[in-house]
C-alpha cells in the first residue's frame, strides 16, 4: 500500500472534510508511469473525481458510470482500486495535469456546482517526459530487418536494416528480425531513461 504523501487538505463550513493524496512525494511522473490517487472524507457523502488533462480535456475518474459515488467516512479509497485490472497510465504531453476532488454531502456533485455547495480539493501533478533511451542492433549476417512493437500499446512499425541506432522512449519493447532464408528472431527488452544498450542478433538460416 503506497504511504500517504502528496498530501492535500480542504474543507469548507459545514462540510465533508477531504484529505487526498498520490503515490509520488513530489507530483512528478514521467510518461508512461502509472498514477493511483487517494482519498478519505471525515463524513459518509457523495464524492466525485476529475482529471484536467496538459490539453483540458476532462474525464471522470470516479465514481463509476453505474455508481453514485457514496463513501463511508474515514474509510481511505484508492484509484484505481487495488484490485481492479487496469491502471491509470500517464499519457502526457509535458505539463500540470489536474485532480480534481469533490465531495457533497446533499448529491453527487459534478465540476459545474456552485463552489459553496461543495467541498473541493485540487491535485496538480506535474508531467515530464523521461529521457530517451539509445539502442543499437547488430545482426549477422547483415542487413537483417527490423521491426519493434511496443508491449504495452501494441504500435509496431519496420524500422529498417541493422546495423541501426535507435533513439527511442524507455518502456518495454519486442524487436523482432527477420531475413530471408534466416529464420525470424524475437526478442523483448527493458529499456530504462538514458540507457545506452547494444542488442548482437546472430540469425539461422532455414
Amino acid at each position: 500500500m503506497f504511504g500517504i504523501l502528496l498530501l492535500a487538505l480542504t474543507t469548507i463550513s459545514n462540510g465533508p472534510l477531504i484529505e487526498a493524496w498520490v503515490d509520488h512525494e513530489d507530483g512528478i511522473y514521467q510518461t508512461g508511469e502509472p498514477l493511483r490517487i487517494s482519498f478519505r472524507t471525515d463524513q459518509d457523502c457523495y464524492v466525485a473525481v476529475y482529471s484536467i488533462e496538459v490539453g483540458g480535456r476532462e474525464s471522470r475518474l470516479f465514481p463509476p458510470d453505474e455508481d453514485d459515488g457514496w463513501v463511508k467516512a474515514n474509510r481511505t479509497y484508492q484509484l484505481p482500486p487495488e484490485k481492479a485490472n487496469f491502471d491509470y497510465i500517464v499519457s502526457g504531453p509535458e505539463g500540470v495535469e489536474t485532480i480534481i476532488i469533490l465531495a457533497s454531502s446533499e448529491k453527487p456533485p459534478m465540476l459545474e456546482d456552485d463552489a459553496a455547495l461543495i467541498s473541493r480539493e485540487t491535485i496538480e501533478i506535474y508531467i515530464e517526459e523521461p529521457e530517451p533511451a539509445r539502442l543499437r542492433i547488430i545482426t549477422t549476417p547483415k542487413y537483417g530487418q527490423i521491426f519493434i512493437t511496443e508491449a504495452q500499446s501494441g504500435d509496431g512499425e519496420y524500422i529498417g536494416k541493422a546495423p541501426r541506432t535507435l533513439t527511442i522512449r524507455p518502456g518495454e519493447y519486442i524487436i523482432e528480425i527477420r531475413k530471408y532464408g534466416y529464420r525470424t528472431l524475437e526478442r523483448r527488452i527493458w529499456l530504462d531513461p538514458g540507457e545506452h544498450r547494444r542488442i548482437f542478433v546472430k540469425l539461422f538460416p532455414y
